[in-house]
């Protein structure tokens, strides 16, 4: 009982990491650790509120908002997420006109299981990220998913779906699209996991992305969790994201990397 509330523990600090963890550039945000999660009849979720004010010497402004919400009734599920970041940086003499972070970032989704192993899904989306330069991003689809259960001890999950996205860039610059321009694109996953032993476990998820009329552009995210159990009471999460865009906006890289280091503690 104490390994498996300390194996816990672990994964509850891996989950805390992978929401706090910022979208990359790239514009694939990783879902499947809520879309895939077993969830209780019924309305559940969870909401996170966050305040860092400094002044002085040090003069930081940053505030974030999460929601999360499940609903589930017989074979049929509703995810909705949400969250929000705004943050001013400064000096002495007074704050920065342009705040270091702003976005938005919403999703739905509808699933339902036909049986153990195919579910079809249905999704909408939407984004707004200053320092991204994205306006505006919506996109809607729809596909199936197939659940594999490897093992007693590893799952394997991919879907496949039909995506219809929008996007307008913000502050255009030489060589990028003005206005709002719509895609068709095929947006595939593969995502899984595994107890490596009694106190570790990894989990995974795989994205690709290419547009529908041309094959070369094309979006693609990686995104992996390792957690231990140190301890009776201490878990360590390390969490990587790497993210591709083989077409990103004028004066913005092709690819991001992102790593977090975060521990938990049981009380």
């Amino acid at each position: 009982m104490t390994s498996a509330r300390t194996f816990s523990a672990a994964l509850l600090g891996a989950a805390v990491v992978a929401l706090c963890a910022a979208p990359a550039s790239a514009q694939i945000v990783n879902v499947q650790n809520l879309a895939g999660k077993a969830v209780d009849e019924g309305l559940s979720g969870s909401v996170s509120l966050r305040f860092d004010l400094r002044m002085g010497n040090t003069q930081i402004l940053m505030s974030s908002a999460g929601l999360t919400t499940f609903y589930k009734m017989g074979d049929d599920i509703i995810l909705f997420t949400a969250r929000g970041a705004y943050g001013l940086k400064g000096t002495p003499n007074g704050w920065n006109d342009e705040p270091y972070i702003e976005r938005i970032f919403e999703h739905v989704r509808y699933r339902r299981e036909l049986n153990d192993t195919v579910s079809v899904e249905a999704f909408g989306q939407h984004e707004y990220d200053r320092w991204r330069r994205l306006r505006i991003r919506t996109l809607a689809g729809a596909g199936p998913r197939f659940d594999v259960p490897v093992s007693e001890t590893a799952h394997a999950a991919f879907g496949i779906a039909y995506m219809f996205q929008g996007e307008e860039l913000l502050k255009p610059k030489p060589g990028d699209i003005e206005g709002f321009y719509a895609e068709h694109r095929l947006s595939s996953y593969i995502t899984g996991s595994m107890k490596l032993t009694d106190n570790a476990a990894i989990s995974g998820t795989i994205y690709a992305q290419p547009r529908l009329d041309d094959w070369s552009d094309i979006r693609s995210l990686i995104d992996g969790v390792l957690t231990v159990a140190l301890t009776r009471k201490l878990g360590l999460s390390v969490k990587c994201v790497l993210a591709l865009d083989s077409r990103p906006p004028e004066y913005v890289r092709g690819y991001d990397l992102n790593t977090r280091i975060g521990f938990s503690y049981a009380i």
